[in-house]
């Protein structure tokens, strides 16, 4: 009871307001509320009365806590005394956030004007290994390396001991600190493994699964003719710096075309300056979809690539597959469209349907 009290009292100091009155019952209460003997109930509320006649709490109405049976008056309970109260529970003083204690190590030592602190403050970083006061000393340390060309996880593992990823997603942290609009580290290029088909290609093909990517590069069957293909792991064909040429790099497969003509076209064609077909084929599963989705705010007329999802999808009508559980997909979410017509009037429905998954890489086509 003492510790619910001490956090209605933490709670409202964090709003900066005044603590309200709690309601004693079986909710707040259940040790009392849900005690098997009246005996018990009893003697829980004479040690609550005690602590209302030392002047540490106050009861409501008036003499339920006199009352060997107040705990039936809906009483409701006020803290008078908030030291006492708190050195009773064993809490002394109110345990920060970490976002406060953030704030307050930023406040307390960024070299930088209030209006740039509160900025950082949105930013909270806390490391395991190192203080807050230590994690800012090191961002006093940024505008050395504004004018160097380092990519921002080469910034945060030379700032924070090697750690190469604090700094991700806290861009408007860097830019902040540096007084510009934008932050000037580039993030790492995303990767992408590419083969030009020496004849040419008419359409361009993601390919979810690098084995999958690897067997289409091998393929004797024709189902692949035409098609430049392009692998990239998970969501990383999402990113937006995936379309500039600072932000990607491409690797071409020694089997392919590797110069001329056809690479400069594909480079043209990524990088906004061209215009080509443009499909998607991976898991048949809501991840699988999900990239499809992603894929789709970087190529907005890309869409499932119907030679591939085909069979798959016969074999899931078929009642074939395997369920989430069986491969450890239990934690995909469903999705309810992706924005491509074949996905969205014929795979999610059956992925719906059936509860069922189907691997890319069972199919060689």
């Amino acid at each position: 009871m003492l510790g619910l009290l001490v956090d209605r009292l933490d709670a409202a100091d964090l709003r900066g307001t005044r603590p309200q009155s709690v309601a004693l019952t079986e909710k707040t209460w259940p040790a009392l509320y849900t005690a098997a003997f009246e005996s018990r109930k009893e003697a829980l509320w004479e040690q609550l009365g005690e602590m209302c006649r030392l002047g540490r709490i106050q009861i409501r109405p008036d003499g339920a806590a006199r009352a060997r049976s107040g705990y039936d008056q809906s009483p409701r309970v006020t803290v008078v005394d908030e030291a006492a109260l708190r050195a009773a529970a064993g809490r002394p003083e109110r345990v920060k956030s970490s976002v406060e204690r953030w704030r307050e190590a930023v406040a307390q030592g960024l070299t930088a004007s209030d209006e740039v602190k509160r900025a950082v403050g949105d930013y909270c970083i806390d490391t395991p290994d190192h203080t807050m006061a230590e994690v800012v000393e090191q961002l006093n340390l940024l505008p050395s390396l504004a004018s160097k060309p380092m990519l921002l996880r080469e910034v945060s593992a030379q700032l924070f001991w090697g750690m190469s990823k604090v700094l991700d997603k806290r861009q408007g942290l860097v830019a902040a600190i540096l007084g510009l609009d934008e932050c000037p580290f580039l993030e790492s290029p995303i990767q992408l493994q590419v083969h030009l088909p020496p004849a040419g290609y008419r359409e361009v093909l993601f390919i979810e699964n690098l084995m999958s990517f690897e067997r289409a590069l091998r393929s004797t069957s024709g189902a692949f003719d035409g098609l430049a293909l392009v692998y990239a792991s998970g969501f990383k064909g999402s990113a937006q710096r995936l379309r500039s040429p600072e932000g990607c790099s491409l690797f071409y497969g020694s089997t392919g075309a590797l110069g001329g003509g056809i690479k400069d076209a594909f480079e043209a064609w990524l990088f906004g300056r061209g215009v080509a077909p443009v499909y998607f084929w991976g898991d048949l599963d809501y991840a699988g979809m999900r990239i499809l989705a992603a894929l789709r705010s970087n190529f907005p007329s890309l869409a499932a690539w119907e030679p591939g999802y085909a069979p798959m999808l016969s074999v899931l009508l078929a009642g074939q597959g395997h369920s989430p559980e069986a491969a450890d997909k239990q934690g995909q979410r469903p999705l309810a469209a992706t924005g491509c017509a074949f996905a969205d009037a014929h795979l999610i429905p059956a992925l719906a349907m059936t509860g069922r998954y189907v691997d890319q890489e069972l199919f060689a086509l």
